[in-house]
This record gives structure tokens, sequence and C-alpha cells, in this order.
């Protein structure tokens, strides 16, 4: 019994000693991503074409669910507006990925 007791007390003892060890200051810090890179006319132009391709192949995706019966015609349509619409808002921005919101804005400081 007091062998089981000791066992306890010094589980006890190491869990609450973990519970107050300070977070360092790298890690308490966010990390700070640049505004944006400037990329050469090759690098845009090389970007382009990779989203391209994948306009493309969303586009094929698109209408294999339509030939299946998934997407109604219309559906599609509004899907392909939506997809041509993010292409020239990517290619207005030179191909810069969008600025995402942090995912910890909610978690108390």
């Amino acid at each position: 019994m007091k062998k089981a007791f000791a066992i306890c007390l010094a589980t006890l003892s190491l869990f609450f000693s973990i519970l107050n060890v300070p977070v360092s200051a790298e890690e308490n810090q966010e990390v700070v991503k640049p505004d944006s890179v400037q990329f050469t006319d090759t690098q845009k132009a090389e970007l382009a074409s990779i989203q391209k391709r994948i306009l493309a192949d969303k586009k094929k995706l698109i209408e294999k669910y339509v030939e299946f019966g998934a997407l109604s015609k219309e559906e599609a349509d509004k899907m392909y507006s939506h997809f041509e619409k993010h292409y020239k808002m990517m290619e207005d921005h030179n191909f810069q990925i969008p600025p995402h919101p942090s995912h910890t804005r909610h978690m108390p400081k």
C-alpha cells in the first residue's frame, strides 16, 4: 500500500513539475514572413504555366462530374467562372500567395 502511494505521489509531482516549465521566447514569437517576393519575368512565366495547367485540370475534373451527373451544367459554369476569377486575381497580383489569417487569432495572449 505504501509502495502504491509513493508511486502515485512521484507521478503527480512529475506531472506538476512539467506544468511549470516556462515557454522559451523563441517558441512564443510569431513567424514573420516577408510581405512579398519580387519574381523575375521567367519565374512569373513558369508560375503562370503551372497555374494554367492546374486550371485546365480543374476544368477537366468538373467536366467529368457533369458527364457522370454529379453536377449540373449551371453549377459547372459557376465553378469555371470562379476558377477564371481566381486565375485573373493571381495574375493581377504577380502570382503572389494571398495572405491567410493566423490560426491562433482567437487564442488569448
